[in-house]
């Protein structure tokens, strides 16, 4: 079975062609982070010893979108009775003049600014809103576990004695309180606090009937720490978002969150190793560096995702098309975003979010298992993401708990992202992963690989949500279609047949 994009598809010499031009003029496709060919002037396969340390210095940037104001949710959900399935989604306003502030990476520092600089209210919530308003709706838990029939009918569908790595840089040193705010607030289990010596190799086992978190810091070493390393207000959100909805998905496994010191390639690179040395589960990577020839070290590669029973999620970033790392590994599942309408499987639509990331390598071959099944504008034969997706438009968001460090008020705000979709594919295979446990199975290590060959080979429609319109810029790839594209991947999830077919693989 072969996924093509089109049933109208031009000639090979014409696609061809087009797809040249499309990789010659990137920077037109969607405004991305950047392509290769700004950060790399020439084509060779290699860098030099001195050009990868360099390299390993460069800092990456979290991939969260966020809308400026505040907005509370009900406590309908907070007896465990997710009430919030008996309505629709709640609608948010945002003023006009606080839409053009935009939503990426967007804190209270730059809301504050910006009111300044504009002549509007300050203060959370503050802002004077004129005539003309942008409506979104946000999302519960409950909700988005509806959409995409994730069970839990069971403490292995909820997790249970699974493990999710959360890999962050900087620190969020209100990160527990946030979380158990959360899960307070949606009914969820409240995930206890457990602490590990610094000089420890390896974890303990998880339980298999509560859930609990670990918050660990790293030196430039790579070593275990007891400092917390400096807080940054963006990376602290980014931390709130990827636990909560981590723990949303599968509230019963085991959160460990891996602070970096910078957000260095260097220093997020020895934060995955720490992972991998403790073992065995997903690890969840929100943040994207723009593609360029280094990724064709394999030796780096290898050391990073490499480890066998370690299933890696990243991020294919915020800015529309562009080819980013991690997600453009071959042994990690890129994860791009969609806009969601509804949460009801009857009524809902999903299109390409026009903000999510996704691309084609100039660089890396494209790995046998995506060959099969995926047919890319040009019979190109480089490695594209996104693998899958998950809801990320912002304006289709979902509620975080966010306390800044020097505030003791905890705020409601509506996320997106491919910050958002990265943790809860994660979170699903760790699911589908507890499910393996009950039959002495071992955990998943690449399942996106199965996803292509398992799954797409089979009842396409039983497995994925197929989103088909919509686009992440101009170029030729960048338009959804039938089947398997460049924004969206294989599609989102029916979830229950997903875990169902993990499990028993």
């Amino acid at each position: 079975m072969r996924f093509v994009l089109s049933a109208n598809r031009p000639n090979r010499n014409t696609v061809m062609s087009l797809w040249a031009l499309a990789l010659s003029t990137l920077a037109a496709c969607g405004g991305g982070s950047g392509t290769s060919d700004a950060q790399d002037s020439g084509s060779t396969a290699s860098v030099s010893v001195a050009a990868q340390a360099s390299l390993g210095n460069q800092l990456v940037t979290p991939s969260f979108h966020r809308l400026p104001l505040a907005t509370t949710p009900s406590d309908e959900d907070a007896d465990g009775s997710n009430r919030s399935l008996t309505h629709s989604p709640v609608n948010i306003y945002t003023p006009q003049d606080l839409k053009d502030l935009g939503t990426r990476g967007v804190t209270d520092e730059d809301v504050s600014r910006f009111q300044r600089e504009h002549g509007l209210g300050s203060g959370q919530g503050g802002a004077t809103p004129n005539s003309t308003t942008t409506s979104s709706i946000v999302y519960t838990p409950a909700q988005i576990r509806a959409a995409y029939q994730i069970p839990n009918s069971t403490n292995a569908n909820l997790g249970a004695g699974q493990t999710i790595y959360i890999v962050d840089a900087y620190s969020h040193p209100k990160v527990v309180q946030d979380l158990t705010s959360f899960s307070k607030q949606f009914g969820l289990p409240v995930c206890s606090q457990a602490s590990l010596s610094t000089s420890a190799s390896t974890l303990p086992a998880a339980s298999t009937n509560s859930c609990q978190i670990y918050v660990l810091s790293i030196n430039s070493q790579g070593n275990m720490t007891g400092n917390s390393p400096a807080y940054n207000a963006g990376w602290a959100q980014e931390i709130a978002l990827d636990t909560q909805w981590a723990h949303a998905i599968a509230p019963l496994a085991r959160i460990v969150l891996i602070q970096a010191p910078s957000a260095s390639l260097n220093d997020l690179g020895n934060a995955i190793k720490l992972a991998n040395k403790f073992g065995k589960g997903t690890v969840s990577m929100s943040f994207a560096a723009a593609e360029a020839s280094w990724v064709t070290n394999s030796a780096y590669s290898s050391s990073l995702f490499g480890t066998a029973g370690m299933g890696y999620f990243a991020a294919t970033g915020d800015s529309g098309y562009a080819v980013n790392w991690p997600a453009i590994e071959p042994a990690v599942t890129a994860v791009g975003g969609t806009s969601l309408s509804s949460f009801t499987t009857s009524s809902r639509q999903e299109s390409v979010w026009s903000g999510t990331g996704g691309g084609v390598s100039s660089y890396l071959a494209m790995p046998a298992y995506q060959k099969t099944y995926a047919s890319i504008p040009g019979d190109t034969s480089f490695r594209a993401s996104a693998d899958v997706s998950m809801v990320a438009d912002p304006y289709t968001g979902v509620y975080v708990a966010f306390t800044a460090a020097t505030s003791s008020t905890t705020y409601w705000y509506a996320f997106g992202g491919t910050s958002l979709s990265t943790p809860i594919w994660a979170a699903l295979t760790t699911v589908a992963n507890a499910n393996r446990a009950l039959s002495g199975k071992a955990t998943l290590g690449d399942a996106h690989s199965l996803l292509y060959s398992t799954l797409a080979s089979g009842s396409y429609v039983t497995y994925f949500n197929d989103v088909a319109s919509g686009s992440n810029g101009t170029c030729t790839a960048c338009f959804a279609n039938a089947l398997y594209d460049v924004p969206t991947g294989l599609g989102t999830p029916n979830s229950t047949a997903i875990v169902s077919a993990l499990a028993a693989y």
